[in-house]
C-alpha cells in the first residue's frame, strides 16, 4: 500500500513538473449579441496543428509553451477573430474572454489586441443586457472594492434591496416570506423561529462569486416570491492556480480593547462558535418533568447547572478576521478537473455602553397627546460575534459534458451579556436590576451535486442539494431582582430584594432548538429549434423537514436575597431538606411550545424564448406547483392534538410573460407579468404557543392561515455603454391577495398572531446610474441606486380581536379609532410593516490605469420604516433612518502586485441605529437605540 501511494505521489509531481514547463491560455467564448456559449468553437494557432474546442459552458484551456502567439477564435456561421501579442509564461495561465459576432454580411476577420485581466463587473452587466427577467446584482469585484466582509453588508447595495436587523433582505420593501434567497439556485432553510427567510449575515463574501437578485418571475423559477429572489452564487474553481492568504484586524474605540466589556464564562469552544456542552439542558427527557419540590434529587438537579447568573466585566480583544483561497485546474488529453477550497473565520467584539428599551402606552385622557411611559430599560450589552466557513468545490469535465460538487458548510456562535436598569414608570416605580446571559448557535451544511451535458441541440442540466441547518440556543439565563422599598419608623433605608414574582422580580433558564433539513432537487431540458427560438421544460421538488423544541426552568427562592445574580446558585443556598428556603428548579414544559411538520412541493413548467423580429424578444411559460404541509403539535390542555395532518393542499397554476424590445445593441425596453405566490411559514400555520424569553413576545400560530396569491407588473428601460457604464429605470405593481400580516391581539399587545388580509398592494420605482468622470478625473467612476416604494394594508380587514361569544370582531381600524386622540384622523389604510418609502445607494470610485490602487466611498440609507405595528393604546414603531458612509483604499504591490494592503473605516458619520414611538402629534419616544460607533480596518493579502 505505501508503494502504491508512493507511486501515485510520484506520478503527481511528474505530472504538475510537466504542465508547470507550459503555460495556459483560458477563457469563454461566447455569442456577441445573446450572452450565450459557442458550444464547440475552435481555439487555434494560425499555421500550427495546436488548438482546442470550448466546451459545452463556452470555455477553453490551451496548454502552450513560453512565447507570443496570436490565436485564432472561430465557429461556424460567425466571423472569426483573431487576437494578437498574447503572452505565455512557465506555470503561469492567461485569461482570455473572446465574443463573435454572427456573420450575416461577410466573413471579415476583426483583430484586436488582447485585454490582460477579466471584468466580473461587466460580465455581471452582460448578464443584465442579455437576461430573460429583469434583474440586479453584485460581482466578487464590487465586494472587493467596498470593503464589505459579510452578505448582510453588500447586498444592500443592490438598486432596490435593504437589510433589516443586520440580517434579513428585503427586496423593494418586501421580506420574510415575500423575498426567497436561495444558495447556488437551490433552497436553503431561514434559521429562525420566528421568520420566513434566511438570515444572510451568515454568509462572508469571500466564499461568494455574486449576488443576483431576479425581480420579475420566470417559469423556470420558484415561484413563492415577490420582491424578488436573491440567489447567492459561490466560488467555483478558478481556471489557474490561485493561493492567496488574508489576514484582517479591526478596531472600534468604542468597543474593542474595552475593560467594561460584558461577558461571562462560557465553553472552551465558544472561540469556534459552537458549544461544547457547557450549557447542555442537564435532564434527558423535559415530558417527564424535574422533580416535585421535597424531593431528594431536587437539589443535585439545580447543582448541575451552570451556576454563573451575572455579567461580568472583562477586555474586548480587537475584531480578527483570515481567509485561505486555493484552487485549480488541470487539463489532461480528454477531460479537465479542477477544484477550489475557500476557509474563512471572523471573531468580532461589541459592546454598547448606554442602550435603552422602552415600553409607552397612548394616555387614557384622549385630549392628551403625549405618550405614557410603563418601563424603561436602560445599561450595557456585550456581544461576541464568531463565524467560520469552509467551500469545497470540484469538477471533472468533458467536451460535452461536466460533473460537479459544491459544499459549503457555516458556524456561526454569539454570545452576550447585559446589565440592565428595569424602572417601572407606572404606578409602583419599581426599580429592577435585570443581567441577561445568552448563547445562540447557528449551522448550515449544504453539499450539492450537480450535471451539465450538451447532446447536440439539447442542453441537459440537473442538481441535487441536501441542507442540514440548526439554530440551537442553549441555556439562555435572565436574573430580574426586584428592589424591596423597606421603611424603619416611616423613613425609608436599605431595600430587600426579591427574585419573587409577586414582588415585580423573576429568574429563569431557557433551551431552544431548532432543526431543519432540506432536499431540493431540480432538472431542466433546454432545446434549441432554431438560433432565435428555445423551448425549456423542467421539474422540481422541494421536501422539507422540521423539529422545533423549548425547555425552560423558573428559579425560585423566597425571602431575602443579595443584590448579585450568583447568589441564587452558591452551594448552600441551593434548595436541600436540611435548606428548605434555597434556590430549586421548577420545570416549564408546554407542549404547545414544541411541534414537528414538513412539507413537499413539487414543479414541473414549461416555456419558450422566442424572437419574434430582429428586436422584440418574448419569453413567456407556465409553471405548475403542489404544495403539502404536515403538522405535528398539540395544545397545552392536550385537547387539541394533530399527529402528522395535512394542513394546506395547493395545485397552483403560474402564468409568466416577459418581453424585451431591443431599441439598439445596447438598450432595452422590458414589460413582464408574472402571478407568483407566498407560503405561510411552518411556524405561522400551527398551533404553537411560543414565548420569547428575551422580546418577551408570545407568538401564536394560525393554522388556518393560506397562501397568498400575488399579480405582479413591471417595466423597465435599460442602455448599457462601454466600460460599465448603464442606466436604467424601471417601475412596478404587485397586488396582493390574501396577504399574510402579523398581528397584535387588543386586549394583549405582547401576542401577536399571522391573519389572511384580503387585498393589499405596492408600487413603486427605482433608478440606477454609472457613470465615468474621466473627463474630470482618470479613473474616477460615479454611481447610485435609487428606490421610491408605496404600500398600503387595509386595516379594515385586519382583525385584532374575536368575541367569542358575541362571534363579533374587532378591527385594527377599529381599535386605533378608539384610542385616536380629540384632534387625530385614522385612515383606512396603512403601510406594509418594513417598508421603507425611500432606498439611495451611491458610491464613488477611484481606479488607477494599472488597476493597483482602488479607493471606494460609499454611502447607504433606507427611509424610516414601520417596523412594529401599534394595536389599541399601543402606538407603533418606527425605524429611522440609517445613514451609512463607509471608505475603504487599497493598493497592490511588491513582485507581481502579489500583496495588497486594504484600510477601511465603517460607519464614519458616526450615526445610531434607532427605533421610536410614534403616535399623532406626540413627542416620539425612544424604543431602541444602539450606538456603532466607528469601526477602523486594515488588511493584508497575498497571493502565492
Amino acid at each position: 500500500m505505501k508503494s502504491l501511494y508512493l507511486f501515485i505521489f510520484i506520478s503527481c509531481l511528474a505530472i504538475s513538473s510537466g504542465l508547470a514547463q507550459k503555460g495556459f491560455l483560458r477563457g469563454k467564448v461566447t455569442d456577441a449579441e445573446t450572452g450565450e456559449a459557442l458550444i464547440g468553437a475552435t481555439i487555434s494557432i494560425p499555421g500550427t496543428g495546436t488548438g482546442a474546442v470550448a466546451d459545452f459552458e463556452g470555455n477553453y484551456s490551451l496548454p502552450l509553451d513560453p512565447g507570443t502567439y496570436t490565436i485564432s477564435f472561430q465557429f461556424v456561421s460567425y466571423q472569426s477573430k483573431n487576437v494578437s501579442e498574447i503572452q505565455i509564461a512557465a506555470g503561469e495561465t492567461n485569461s482570455l474572454d473572446v465574443s463573435l459576432t454572427s456573420d450575416v454580411s461577410s466573413l471579415s476577420e476583426v483583430v484586436v489586441r488582447a485585454k490582460a485581466i477579466r471584468d466580473s463587473d461587466a460580465g455581471l452587466l452582460i448578464m443584465q443586457k442579455k437576461s430573460a427577467v429583469v434583474l440586479d446584482g453584485m460581482s466578487s469585484q464590487t465586494f472587493k472594492k467596498i470593503g464589505d466582509n459579510n452578505l448582510s453588508g453588500a447586498i444592500k447595495r443592490v438598486t432596490g434591496v435593504s437589510v433589516q436587523g443586520g440580517k434579513y433582505v428585503y427586496v423593494r420593501g418586501l421580506g420574510d416570506r415575500y423575498t426567497r434567497t436561495t444558495l447556488n439556485g437551490m433552497s436553503i432553510p431561514g434559521l429562525d423561529p420566528e421568520r420566513n427567510d434566511v438570515q444572510i449575515d451568515l454568509f462572508p463574501t469571500n466564499v461568494l462569486e455574486n449576488i443576483v437578485v431576479y425581480k420579475t418571475f420566470s417559469p423556470e423559477l420558484a415561484a413563492d416570491f415577490t420582491g424578488g429572489t436573491v440567489n447567492i452564487e459561490t466560488k467555483s474553481f478558478p481556471e489557474e492556480k490561485v493561493t492567496s492568504l488574508k489576514v484582517g484586524v479591526g478596531y472600534n474605540p468604542q468597543m474593542n480593547l474595552s475593560s467594561d466589556y460584558l461577558s461571562y464564562n462560557g465553553g472552551e469552544t465558544d472561540f469556534i462558535g459552537i458549544d461544547d456542552g457547557t450549557r447542555d439542558l442537564p435532564i434527558s427527557d423535559p415530558q417527564a418533568g424535574v422533580p416535585q419540590t421535597g424531593s431528594p434529587e431536587l437539589g443535585p438537579l439545580t447543582r448541575s447547572l451552570n451556576p454563573e447568573m451575572a455579567a461580568m466585566r472583562k477586555k474586548s480583544f480587537i475584531n480578527t478576521n483570515f481567509s485561505f483561497n486555493h484552487g485549480n485546474q488541470l487539463d489532461f488529453s480528454n477531460y479537465k478537473i479542477g477544484y477550489g477550497v475557500v476557509l474563512n473565520y471572523q471573531n468580532n467584539y461589541e459592546y454598547f455602553d448606554d442602550i435603552q428599551y422602552s415600553l409607552y402606552f397612548k394616555d387614557a385622557n384622549r385630549d392628551i397627546n403625549q405618550l405614557d411611559a410603563q418601563f424603561i430599560r436602560e445599561g450595557e450589552l456585550g456581544r461576541n460575534n464568531v463565524l467560520w466557513s469552509t467551500l469545497l468545490t470540484g469538477a471533472i469535465k468533458f467536451s460535452n459534458h461536466q460533473v460537479g460538487v459544491t459544499f459549503l458548510g457555516t458556524q456561526n456562535g454569539i454570545s452576550e451579556a447585559s446589565q440592565l436598569l428595569f424602572v417601572d414608570k407606572e404606578e409602583t416605580g419599581q426599580t429592577a436590576y435585570q443581567d441577561v446571559l445568552t448563547y445562540s448557535q447557528r449551522s448550515l451544511l449544504s453539499p450539492t451535486l450537480y450535471g451539465k451535458h450538451k447532446f447536440n441541440k439539447v442542453n441537459l442540466e440537473w442538481t441535487n442539494s441536501f441542507t442540514k441547518a440548526r439554530v440551537y440556543d442553549p441555556d439562555f439565563r435572565e436574573t430580574l431582582i426586584a428592589e424591596v422599598p423597606r421603611f424603619v419608623g416611616g423613613e425609608p433605608v436599605e431595600p430587600d430584594y426579591s427574585i419573587a414574582g409577586g414582588q415585580g422580580g423573576r429568574a429563569g433558564r431557557f433551551w431552544r432548538d431548532l432543526n431543519e433539513d432540506n432536499e431540493n432537487f431540480r432538472i431542466d431540458a433546454s432545446y434549441s429549434i432554431s438560433e432565435k427560438n428555445k423551448i425549456k421544460i423542467g421539474g422540481a421538488g422541494l421536501l422539507k423537514w422540521r423539529k422545533f423544541e423549548t425547555f425552560s426552568f423558573n428559579l425560585n427562592k423566597s425571602g431575602v436575597i443579595e443584590n448579585d445574580p450568583n447568589f441564587l446558585l452558591l452551594p448552600e443556598n441551593i434548595y436541600s431538606l436540611d435548606n428548605r428556603s434555597g434556590t430549586y428548579l421548577q420545570g416549564n414544559y408546554e407542549a404547545a411550545n414544541n411541534y414537528e411538520a414538513r412539507s413537499q412541493v413539487f414543479a414541473a413548467y414549461a416555456m419558450n424564448d422566442i424572437s419574434i423580429t430582429d428586436n422584440i424578444r418574448a419569453i413567456y411559460g407556465l409553471r405548475a406547483e403542489k404544495v403539502n404541509m404536515f403538522y405535528t403539535g398539540e395544545n397545552n390542555f392536550g385537547t387539541v392534538v394533530y399527529d402528522d395532518e395535512k394542513t394546506l393542499d395547493e395545485l397552483n397554476l403560474l402564468p409568466s410573460v416577459n418581453t424585451v424590445f431591443s431599441i439598439s445593441e445596447n438598450s432595452n425596453i422590458r414589460a413582464s407579468y408574472g402571478r407568483t405566490l407566498a407560503r405561510p411559514s411552518f411556524r405561522e400555520k400551527s398551533i404553537a404557543e411560543i414565548l420569547d424569553p428575551i422580546s418577551g413576545i408570545r407568538f401564536s400560530g394560525n393554522i388556518d392561515l393560506n397562501q397568498t396569491n400575488i399579480d405582479n407588473f413591471d417595466v423597465r428601460y435599460e442602455s448599457f455603454f462601454d466600460r460599465n457604464q448603464m442606466f436604467s429605470v424601471s417601475a412596478f405593481y404587485k397586488q396582493f391577495d390574501g396577504h399574510i400580516e402579523q398581528v397584535r391581539f387588543e386586549i394583549e399587545p405582547t401576542a401577536v398572531t399571522w391573519q389572511n388580509i384580503g387585498g393589499s398592494y405596492v408600487y413603486g420605482v427605482e433608478l440606477e446610474v454609472r457613470k465615468n468622470l474621466d473627463f474630470i478625473v482618470p479613473g474616477i467612476a460615479l454611481g447610485t441606486n435609487v428606490s421610491l416604494a408605496k404600500s398600503s394594508v387595509n386595516m379594515k380587514e385586519v382583525v385584532v380581536f374575536e368575541d367569542g361569544v358575541t362571534g363579533e370582531n374587532t378591527t385594527e381600524y377599529e381599535s386605533r379609532l378608539s384610542q385616536a386622540r380629540t384632534d387625530e384622523h385614522i385612515e383606512e389604510t396603512r403601510v406594509m410593516a418594513g417598508q421603507s418609502p425611500y432606498l439611495i445607494n451611491s458610491f464613488l470610485n477611484y481606479s488607477d490605469e494599472e488597476g493597483l490602487t482602488n479607493i471606494n466611498l460609499s454611502y447607504n440609507v433606507q427611509g424610516e420604516s414601520l417596523s412594529v405595528v401599534g394595536v389599541g393604546n399601543v402606538p407603533d414603531v418606527y425605524a429611522k433612518p440609517f445613514h451609512s458612509l463607509n471608505l475603504n483604499a487599497s493598493r497592490s504591490f511588491g513582485y507581481k502586485n502579489r500583496m495588497q494592503l486594504s484600510v477601511g473605516v465603517d460607519n464614519i458619520l458616526g450615526d445610531k441605529k434607532e427605533e421610536v414611538w410614534r403616535n399623532n402629534d406626540s413627542p416620539e419616544e425612544v424604543f431602541s437605540v444602539f450606538d456603532l460607533g466607528r469601526n477602523y480596518s486594515i488588511s493584508f493579502a497575498f497571493t502565492f
